[in-house]
């Protein structure tokens, strides 16, 4: 089956980065493109802005901080997939043509495993704040031109492409559990379905500190409260483990009668817009919630939570909201039109964040 055209595009090299890199290193781009084409990669990797207008993209930065609350994932990258970083992070250099490639974390203990693993390479570590949202393309901003912000995990999948290797499957199990761990699902599970649950992955983690628990795929802001017996989607790398009493549960299962909630909780405060990051209007959308709550004051919404953390109500307008904007993240990347530069004048010191959600007793010191 032929290719759409969409993808036609954005797996060939354009001529401005072919100029810029000379015969025989486009041809390596231009083959790499191909290869994350073929697997569907490539729009995970770069909107199509990069391509529309070349020469704008200055840098990209893979953020060993760009997960959800509490993860570890950065942290098993840096250290047990450390060469599976490092290639992605060569790979995309070539591929797009950039001048600089980095990688960034407020860690001090990733950024010496990142200073070790890049030592003789072109490739630059940068330490970022300990706030919340992380924002890399803010505090690391390049003189000039634009940057392009890339989890870890997206990256090491990169490298485990150009180096023949089965796509990683981790899960971070965090929480309430004994022993958080990053687990890799490709293992064979030991449950009569052969599939991985939550109830596998807690007694993996030395159980859990109670009897009573709750698991959720996909961490605090995104999440979805998950049945511990229940087949974990294939896509799920974070599982949050929390007491079956637990606040944060509370004000998830609100979100099954919201409209109601928001009318008799929301203050119009506007707190949630002045930490958002986009210079969105999520107050303005909260006020007037309802089947088709979108328009201006929601257009471009990334989901990073930073609303959901400081709102006074306690109710959680990043998963109310962006979930009535349909698939936003695919749309914003099929675009020619960069996006507006983020600003980030507020936002959160991450020990304060995690204490917000009552998460901060299950922080690893």
């Amino acid at each position: 089956m032929a290719a759409p055209m969409a993808d036609l595009a954005q797996s060939t090299l354009p001529p401005f980065y072919a100029q810029r890199l000379g015969p025989e290193r486009a041809q390596a781009a231009a083959q790499l493109r191909k290869l994350f084409a073929d697997v569907g990669l490539h729009k995970q990797l770069w909107p199509r802005w990069v391509d529309a207008r070349p020469g704008l993209l200055a840098a990209i930065w893979v953020d060993l901080d760009d997960e959800p609350p509490l993860s570890q994932l950065g942290e098993a990258l840096s250290t047990r997939y450390g060469p599976l970083l490092q290639d992605g992070a060569a790979a995309l250099k070539l591929a797009c043509a950039v001048p600089q490639v980095g990688f960034c974390s407020s860690s001090d203990t990733r950024i010496a495993d990142l200073r070790k693993l890049c030592g003789q390479t072109t490739l630059v570590v940068q330490k970022t704040p300990a706030v919340f949202p992380s924002l890399p393309e803010v505090d690391l901003a390049p003189e000039a031109g634009r940057s392009l912000v890339l989890s870890a995990l997206v990256v090491a999948q990169v490298g485990a492409l150009v180096q023949g290797l089965a796509p990683l499957r981790l899960c971070s199990v965090v929480g309430a559990v004994n022993q958080p761990l990053v687990l890799d699902l490709n293992q064979p599970s030991a449950s009569a379905s052969g599939e991985w649950t939550p109830r596998d992955l807690v007694r993996l983690c030395a159980g859990s500190m109670h009897a009573a628990w709750v698991a959720i795929v996909g961490g605090a802001l995104k999440g979805t409260v998950w049945g511990a017996d229940e087949p974990l989607p294939a896509d799920a790398d974070h599982l949050l483990i929390l007491p079956a009493q637990h606040a944060l549960l509370r004000r998830v299962r609100l979100l099954r009668s919201p409209e109601a909630r928001i009318a008799n909780a929301c203050l119009g405060c506007d707190l949630c817009s002045s930490f958002c990051p986009d210079d969105l209007l999520p107050h303005q959308a909260m006020r007037s919630f309802g089947p088709k709550a979108s328009g201006p004051a929601l257009s471009g919404c990334t989901g990073c939570g930073a609303c959901s953390v400081v709102c006074p109500a306690e109710l959680l307008p990043s998963q109310l909201l962006f979930d009535r904007l349909g698939n936003t993240e695919s749309q914003r990347r099929e675009t020619e039109t960069p996006p507006p530069i983020r600003r980030g004048r507020l936002r959160i010191p991450t020990e304060l964040m995690l204490s917000r959600l009552g998460l901060l007793q299950y922080q690893r010191r």
